[in-house]
């Protein structure tokens, strides 16, 4: 019986041979679909060339089987050239037996020039006496590349954990650090491993605790969060940073939290000192009108909430500028301060104290009832006359106050601030050291003013101006000495405007210096008349302010009315109060200097009100000064006013110059100015100011007594 045993060989290029032809032809055939259609690259090595490629091989390499098996595509063609020397090593070694197997990895060209990685599995055997070497290779590129970049990844994270200037930390689900980068240590003043053994909690100040670790909890339920808080460093220093947490997960599961945190403490001064000068005063460090606005307007936003309507107070210091005039700026400057200082004092929690300018302050008062907010009035009006130790001076002062109350829903900000320094406005002009509330009365006070401001414009030009004027009697001889031109405003519509009403306003729109200069001109005009028309000489006396006086050209304006009028400068005297000196600038002295030098007189009127200083009297070397009435008023009544008078008219005497008194209505006042030596006097008691045509000049001189 044929033995079916077969014998096989393996040809030079792989063939197996078996002796009996149909299984022969059977396992060839197997072998060729198993290996040419196998996922895994496979070869044999005879000697340095490739005997067998298949299909898989040619496909990873895009090679063909024909340039492996001529010899056109060798080792050195197919393998980087850095890695070359390697793989020649590994073969020669199993050539020589000095190695069984094989595994290593190399990099090898495809034939369009992309590199791939490889893993290559050898082995060799060895058949009829030859050492042939095959194997497999597999293209491992993907999981190269793929550990290249988590490699670069980790080496980034580190790099970025490690070298990054902010502090970098995680936390395990408690809380406690496991991790923190050098930033951590800049930023806390603790070392890694004193952090790593404790939690955040500690190091956060107790305001912004519950903020963190409500954040924390957000990141532990994969909630990202930025925000800002404070810490306490190791030293005990606080710093301001910015958290930005996110959730640590591990396998899909959250298992702690990321935080970067960045040092903000001088982006956070920075913000402080931007706001303090935008919103808040420099001086006094109160909010300042942009913020009190702010504020109200929310107070505003919120008035359905509150239980009772929002208040403004505006507040104005009486007299401060004579303070600040007189002890300088300076000293001006802290009295303030301390003015700011009580006013806060004074307040609840939830008002707010505003300097707008100046000597003005408001206070907001958002959920107020009305009898607390006037309580809080007169308190104020109580406690700021309360003497201020400022710099070594005891200084008092008082101040005027309106009160506004909220309209209801179509009130607005700039209304209500409006409406209290209308209040305000009316204190100080008829009561100072007091407050007003608000009412639609003194909108109509106000825009009777603003008519009168309109109207003034065009005062002049109409002829709606006629002066009066008032006899100054010698009261040694009762002859007359002066006239006083006294302005009257006969209003087509208003009729007489009182002098107190329009005046002021004047002053405050300018149109002073037109008024001024027409009331300066019709009254030199007037004593020249008289004077052509025989009558003895005598002075007329005009009011000037200190808005005329600080005119550049005022002095050159009454030069030119006296050539103008023909009126000598020595029967022209110019009337000023106590207020013009406090100015004190150089202009007004100037004016004075070259008034006095042209041979015009100066007298102070209204003397004894004010704050003149005995400087300015040496200093300008005043012809006369003008009592006050209210001082001769009271020598009726027995009062003070005897006793001021008096000294007055003792202290001017000794200052060389003349006294007038004005306001004498009886005979009593005048026996008493007489016994004092007083110069000359002015009043009903001689005559009411007329107009020029009214005054019968033959009567004077006259004895009234």
């Amino acid at each position: 019986m044929k033995n079916k045993a077969t014998q096989t060989e393996i040809t030079p290029i792989g063939i197996l041979k078996e002796t009996d032809a149909a299984e022969n032809f059977f396992y060839q055939e197997m072998f060729e679909i198993v290996i040419q259609n196998s996922p895994v690259s496979m070869y044999i090595l005879d000697g340095w060339a490739f005997s067998f490629i298949n299909q898989q091989f040619c496909t990873v390499t895009g090679y063909s089987k024909e340039e492996f098996q001529t010899g056109r595509v060798t080792i050195e063609d197919l393998f980087h050239p850095d890695d070359l020397p390697m793989v020649k090593e590994r073969i020669k070694k199993r050539i020589e037996n000095h190695e069984g197997s094989s595994r290593y990895r190399s990099r090898v060209y495809k034939k369009n020039g992309e590199l791939l990685h490889v893993e290559i599995h050898g082995t060799k055997m060895e058949r009829n006496g030859k050492m042939l070497l095959f194997g497999t290779v597999f293209d491992v590129t993907a999981e190269v590349t793929a550990n290249v970049r988590l490699q670069e990844s980790k080496e980034r994270y580190t790099s970025l954990f490690y070298n990054n200037p902010d502090a970098i930390f995680t936390m395990d689900l408690e809380g406690v650090f496991t991790d923190a980068n050098p930033g951590c240590e800049e930023l806390t003043g603790y070392s890694s491993e004193e952090l790593l053994e404790m939690s955040f909690a500690p190091l956060i100040v107790s305001e912004d605790l519950a903020t963190t670790l409500n954040h924390f909890h957000e990141a532990l339920q994969g909630i990202s969060a930025n925000y800002e808080i404070a810490i306490n460093r190791r030293d005990g220093k606080r710093r301001n940073i910015e958290v930005t947490s996110f959730p640590m997960k591990h396998g899909g599961e959250i298992i702690g939290a990321y935080g970067i945190a960045k040092d903000i403490t001088d982006k956070v001064e920075h913000q402080k000192i931007m706001e303090e000068l935008i919103f808040y005063d420099s001086l006094t460090k109160l909010p300042n009108r942009k913020l009190f606005e702010d504020r109200l307007k929310q107070v505003f936003k919120q008035a359905e909430a509150n239980e009772n309507q929002a208040a403004v107070l505006f507040l104005d210091l009486d007299r401060f500028k004579y303070i600040n005039d007189s002890l300088g700026h300076h000293l001006g400057d802290e009295f303030l301060k301390i003015v700011a200082q009580r006013l806060t004092e004074n307040v609840r929690k939830t008002d707010t104290v505003g300097r707008f300018a100046g000597d003005e302050f408001a206070i907001l008062l958002p959920n107020s009832e009305k009898h607390e907010a006037i309580a809080l009035a007169k308190r104020l009006n109580k406690v700021l006359v309360e003497p201020f130790e400022v710099m070594g001076h005891s200084l008092s002062v008082s101040a005027s106050i309106g009160v506004a109350f909220s309209g209801g829903a179509e009130e607005n900000v700039d209304s209500l601030i409006k409406k209290a320094d209308t209040a305000m406005y009316y204190t100080k002009k008829y009561g100072k050291n007091n407050f007003t509330v608000y009412s639609e009365e003194l909108d109509l006070k106000t825009a009777y003013k603003l008519a009168l401001e309109k109207e003034l414009k065009s005062a002049v030009a109409n002829q709606e101006f006629t002066l009066h004027y008032q006899p100054i009697i010698d009261l040694k001889t009762g002859a007359l000495r002066a006239m006083e031109a006294l302005i009257r405003w006969n209003h087509p519509e208003l009729g007489q405007v009182p002098p107190d009403n329009f005046i002021p306003i004047s002053e405050e729109s300018g149109q002073i210096m037109a008024i001024g200069n027409w009331v300066l001109h019709t009254a030199c005009a007037q004593n020249k008349i008289w004077q052509d028309l025989g009558y003895p000489p005598f002075k007329m006396c005009v009011n000037i302010s200190a808005i005329q006086l600080q005119h550049p050209n005022f002095v050159e304006t009454v030069q030119t009315m006296l050539e103008e009028t023909g009126l000598e400068a020595k029967w022209l005297e110019m009337e000023m109060t106590e207020s013009v000196l406090m100015e004190n600038t150089q202009t007004l002295k100037d004016s004075l200097i070259n008034l006095k030098a042209l041979g015009i007189s100066i007298s102070i009127d209204d003397f004894g009100t004010g704050y003149t200083s005995l400087s300015y009297l040496r200093q300008f070397s005043f012809d006369r000064v003008k009592i006050d009435r209210s001082f001769v008023d009271d020598i009726s009544k027995d009062l003070n006013g005897k006793t001021i008078t008096s000294t007055i008219i003792s202290l001017a005497h000794k200052l060389g110059m003349q006294v007038i008194a004005e306001g004498i209505e009886d005979e009593l006042q005048l026996a008493f100015l007489i016994e004092e030596k007083c110069d000359e006097g002015q009043g009903y008691y001689f005559s009411r100011p007329l107009p020029a045509d009214e005054h019968d000049l033959c009567k004077l001189p006259k004895k009234y007594w």
